[in-house]
């Protein structure tokens, strides 16, 4: 376990990452919405956002995978269900962003 103020082992340096990409990616958003960006500072923070939105997908993913290991039945087998309310997603193709 890491104090806090320290930087986390290298197995959960994902989640501070995460979290930062997160932090910025919404940052980038409100400053779009603002709409006080020059037509460059908004081509710029935009390509800056879809890079974002890619790397929190694929950490999103891996962290998925994670969690399907840790959840397998006795034959081995991942084991899975939907969360609370995520049957009626199921059905919308999966190419959707969660954000």
């Amino acid at each position: 376990m890491t104090p806090k103020g320290t930087a986390p082992a290298s197995d959960d340096a994902g989640a501070t990452t995460f979290e930062a990409m997160m932090g910025r990616l919404q940052s980038l958003v409100g400053k779009l919405e603002e709409g006080n960006l020059t037509l460059d500072e908004s081509i710029r923070s935009f390509e800056e956002g879809m890079d974002l939105v890619k790397k929190c997908t694929e950490v999103l993913d891996k962290a998925e995978e994670r969690i399907q290991k840790l959840t397998r039945d006795a034959s081995g087998k991942p084991v899975t269900s939907p969360l609370d309310g995520d049957e009626d997603e199921a059905d919308t193709g999966g190419d959707e962003l969660p954000f």
